[in-house]
């Protein structure tokens, strides 16, 4: 069994706020997976149990707000039975720009309080999580504001698809691991897509080989030039042919 944790606050004033990435990835995770979502007093958590190929998977919303997150995710882990190494936590992360993820297996919080109360809840810090940007950072007094706030609506389309690109490392997680999804999906950047590869242009009237265009390849060998003396090394001598004169 595999869990994968989204983070956020409960109630509608924060539902589409930067802060509440995590629970905007399960929802569309858990619609895809089909499973229905379930209200947990025990875990303090909605929860959906499903299936991906063949394991069993539970997706989770904790509803202890952000800070408290812990008491869900420890509720879940426990309950279940589940292994660290299979626990994936989806969050928010102000030092990221939006249109970028990062895949990590372990580490510090880097001040995500979610993240803070998970770690000090079970322990230990070896669950993998996907850190989604919604930066840049206004930094200071302004962050708390700024990760309570909706994107700006010239972002939407971006935020979109940022929720996509999350919900598909999701994915590759369940069916590759952390290090593959990693490598795969670290060095996307949706704001700045990759360009095709150009093709350098071919200077006009060359022909592939560098050429003048129209003109022949001429094979050196079959060039001879009669005011030439013979090279031994090379023409037979005749025979019958002065040999040419030395200059005085």
């Amino acid at each position: 069994m595999k869990v994968i944790v989204g983070l956020g606050n409960p109630g509608s004033q924060y539902a589409k706020t930067r802060h509440n990435v995590g629970f905007c990835v399960m929802d569309l995770l858990g619609t895809e997976l089909g499973g229905d979502w379930k209200e947990s007093r025990d875990f303090k958590a909605h929860y959906s149990k499903t299936k991906f190929k063949d394991d069993d998977i539970v997706v989770v919303k904790p509803l202890t707000y952000m800070n408290l997150s812990g008491q869900a995710v420890s509720a879940v882990v426990r309950w279940f039975k589940v292994d660290l190494k299979d626990v994936l936590v989806i969050h928010d992360d102000v030092s990221l720009p939006l249109g970028r993820i990062r895949v990590q297996n372990g580490g510090g919080a880097g001040g995500q309080h979610g993240i803070e109360s998970i770690i000090e809840c079970m322990g230990s810090k070896d669950f993998s999580r996907i850190k989604v940007g919604v930066g840049p950072d206004p930094g200071g007094a302004l962050r708390a504001s700024f990760v309570l706030s909706a994107v700006r609506p010239e972002q939407s389309a971006l935020w979109t698809e940022s929720l996509d690109l999350a919900k598909k490392a999701a994915k590759t997680w369940l069916k590759e691991g952390a290090e593959v999804t990693a490598n795969r999906f670290n060095g996307k950047n949706l704001a700045e897509p990759e360009k095709p590869k150009e093709k350098k242009p071919k200077p006009e009237g060359l022909t592939k080989d560098g050429l003048p265009s129209g003109s022949q390849e001429i094979d050196p060998s079959s060039i001879k030039n009669e005011n030439l003396p013979p090279d031994p090394n090379i023409d037979p001598p005749d025979e019958n042919k002065p040999a040419p004169k030395a200059d005085d």
